[in-house]
């Protein structure tokens, strides 16, 4: 049987930890949030300029400028450099179109997390 005197519940140390984690876990989640809906637009570019029936027979500045224009939209044009990021390589009948970035968020002092994304697609080419 049990003690109907004895308490039960959490205490101060366990509820400080608790707020604690949950506190630091929102902040990342926070922190980390904007490159990844940042990422989002970069993807649905690509993607978008995927599904354009002349994707391949597009010239390296006619596919920076179709990708320019989705990120305009999404407004995150002025966020990414595409001459540094965007590359376009020949596969024999296929391109390879590839955005390859990375983003760094501070975090906090001098602590900051690095992020990496890599997004490639094929485009068949004019025959």
């Amino acid at each position: 049987m049990q003690n109907p005197k004895r308490q039960a519940g959490m205490t101060m140390w366990g509820m400080l930890f608790v707020l604690g984690t949950l506190a630091f876990t929102l902040f990342l989640f926070f922190k980390l949030l904007p490159p990844y809906l940042n990422d989002f637009k970069i993807k649905g570019a690509l993607e978008s300029l995927n599904r354009q029936p002349d994707a391949g027979s597009m010239t390296v500045p006619e596919v920076k400028e179709a990708i320019r224009k989705r990120l305009e939209i999404d407004s995150a044009d002025d966020l990414f450099d595409l001459n540094k990021i965007l590359t376009v390589e020949p596969r024999g009948k296929m391109k390879k179109i590839r955005i390859n970035y990375e983003s760094v968020v501070p975090m906090a002092f001098n602590v900051s997390a690095l992020i990496s994304f890599d997004y490639a697609i094929e485009v068949r080419g004019p025959e």
